[in-house]
């Protein structure tokens, strides 16, 4: 084996995988993005009947002269291009991460030939997936989180097929384009045979069997795929994955669908419990481990209720659904019964000669006990989308949508980004695959916050706190004492550093521009922005509620200059100013109320 990089000297294009950094940002750490882009892979290629999907992470450093001396062979012949992209080898620990999975395919088609199979979508395509149906992580740049674990960018795989006796090895180095002498290289590096045509995996068993006893592998004759992170980035720990497993990955653990081994711990729907605990994890409320238990029982039953066809083409309201049905509804809910909702849908694919297609999702709410953190969770065949269940947060409410159907399935996951986390209406692949796509997205969005308008309606509850804005008296400070909070102010302290923007209201909204003293090395940054409407006792960020506003919805209008912004929660905005003469403005809010802004950089 010996790894080879493409000539690109006569190549009349330059290009760089610069995707990378999408998997470690303020969204979704590194050691999430590769557990999410891990089990959302394995579960895909799960075999129908085989039972679970196990998923195996495990932490290992070479500990015999031996598996040193092998990884050492193994990344000789890479040397030189890290030399030349400025990546060397480090020293010390060769710690590398292992990931298995089992009751899985393996990566399935032609390893000779480029075809539409998952051998080449992992090691040969990037930017484009082959998956198709309910398959939810795609292969074209999810895949690029393995070799960001390295800090050399590299991974080494081998896989079992069940309709090949051979299994497959190959490793590949993504690093930038670069020179050895007076030859340009290619980015991407193949450890493939060392002749013939290049970029072919070795299939000879003791090359094979070699590699899996010095990299610890558990594979056998099983099918499936492991993979082999060297040099894996010191932030990714074993807590860290256990954390991420169990924050993202709890529907399909409690459901039964999937385990997890995390070094020697086991996650399972047995185990769920006692793993969090051992770990101090408050990532997964006990409350909403509750829900997601009482959902899966009443999944294996027809669902209660079934949305008429209508809900698809305007908001649902109590005249549709009938006053029998919205009555049972409403009692359901303020009973705390759990309500089971299927809510039929069609979609229409863009192929030629394809008909419209029947698919569903399915909604399950229950009213929330009093002082109980509501919780709304959306799901996508087997994985959570976390941005999509703040979007769809319901007040005093637990909540789901399940889209696990494999046309919504395929649909929905056509409109996620890269790391699974949202949907975006306008994605590329969203709008050449599907007819009116936004139309069906914006309903699937809005269903269960119109289905919660419904039934909460008219129902009572106990608020201590309701009228204390019109019938608070302000409490008298004695006169012989300091104010709260009062304390000798240290001297000669050095004044605050003023914040290199400001802050100007408008009717209905308000202005973020640059501070004309603010030098230009100070661009880009960030800024933490959060608003809310003021009132008259108490602290109105504490007193917001998604009644007021959202920036999730289009309710609100936010024009943007030589900067980005996103929202991170109902009423906070993350923003990256990129230069001098950067502007945000936002409109929309109530005009008769007082708005109260908040930012810093």
């Amino acid at each position: 084996m010996e790894w080879y990089f493409r000539d690109i000297s006569d190549d009349p294009s330059e290009k760089e995988l610069t995707q990378q950094d999408q998997f470690n940002n303020d969204e979704v750490v590194l050691a999430e993005a590769l557990v999410r882009e891990t089990i959302q892979n394995s579960t895909d290629a799960g075999v129908h009947g085989s039972g679970p999907v196990r998923v195996r992470f495990a932490l290992v450093e070479p500990s015999s002269a031996e598996s040193r001396q092998y990884f050492s062979s193994l990344l000789a012949g890479l040397a030189p291009h890290l030399d030349a992209c400025r990546m060397p080898l480090p020293n010390g620990s060769q710690r590398f991460l292992v990931i298995e999975d089992f009751a899985t395919t393996g990566l399935l088609g032609s390893i000779e030939h480029k075809d539409d199979g998952q051998f080449c979508g992992f090691w040969r395509r990037f930017g484009r997936s082959n998956k198709r149906g309910a398959d939810g992580g795609r292969w074209g740049l999810g895949k690029l989180v393995f070799s960001s674990s390295s800090s050399i960018r590299t991974l080494v795989g081998l896989t079992r097929r069940a309709a090949s006796p051979d299994a497959c090895l190959m490793g590949q180095a993504i690093l930038k384009n670069h020179r050895l002498g007076d030859v340009e290289m290619d980015s991407v590096g193949f450890w493939c045979l060392p002749s013939g045509k290049k970029g072919l995996p070795s299939t000879d068993r003791n090359v094979c069997d070699g590699f899996s006893r010095i990299a610890q592998l558990e594979r056998t004759e099983q099918t499936g795929l492991s993979l082999v992170i060297p040099y894996v980035l010191p932030d990714i720990e074993a807590k860290h994955l256990i954390q991420a497993t169990l924050k993202n990955y709890y529907f399909p653990i409690l459901t039964g669908r999937l385990i997890v081994d995390v070094n020697g711990s086991l996650i399972s729907a047995e185990t769920f419990d006692q793993v969090s605990a051992e770990l101090g994890s408050d990532a997964i409320a006990p409350s909403l481990l509750s829900f997601v238990r009482q959902l899966q029982a009443l999944r294996s039953v027809p669902p209660t209720v079934t949305l008429p066809e209508g809900w698809q083409n305007a908001p649902i309201t109590g005249e549709q659904l009938g006053e029998e049905l919205t009555t049972k509804l409403r009692e359901g809910f303020k009973s705390g019964e759990m309500l089971s909702i299927r809510a039929p849908l069609t979609v229409s694919p863009k192929a030629k000669g394809s008909d419209r297609r029947a698919t569903h999702v399915d909604l399950f709410l229950r009213s929330s006990s009093p002082g109980e953190r509501s919780q709304t969770l959306v799901v996508r065949g087997s994985i959570t989308v976390p941005t999509e269940g703040k979007k769809a947060h319901l007040p005093d409410c637990h909540a789901a949508l399940v889209a696990d159907h494999e046309v919504v399935s395929q649909f929905l996951g056509d409109a996620e980004n890269p790391a699974h986390t949202q949907w975006n209406e306008r994605a590329e692949k969203l709008r050449a695959n599907w007819t009116s796509p936004h139309l069906v997205l914006r309903r699937i969005r809005n269903v269960l916050h119109e289905l919660h308008a419904i039934v909460a309606d008219r129902i009572e509850r106990e608020d201590p706190t309701a009228l204390l804005d019109f019938f608070s008296i302000p409490q008298q400070r004695p006169k012989d004492k300091a104010p709260k909070g009062a304390s000798e102010r240290p001297p000669n302290l050095p004044p605050p550093r003023p914040n290199p923007f400001r802050i100007q209201r408008k009717a209905g909204g308000f202005t973020l521009t640059p501070d004309t003293k603010a030098p230009p090395e100070t661009f880009p940054f960030k800024i933490k922005l959060r608003c809310a409407y003021d009132v008259l006792n108490g602290n109105p960020f504490r007193r917001f509620s998604d009644d007021d506003f959202t920036f999730f919805k289009n309710e609100l209008k936010i024009e943007k200059q030589n900067a980005d912004c996103w929202p991170t929660d109902p009423n906070e905005l993350e923003i990256v100013a990129r230069s001098a003469d950067f502007k945000i403005e936002v409109v929309g809010f109530d005009v008769n109320r007082d708005l109260v802004v908040e930012a810093q950089s």
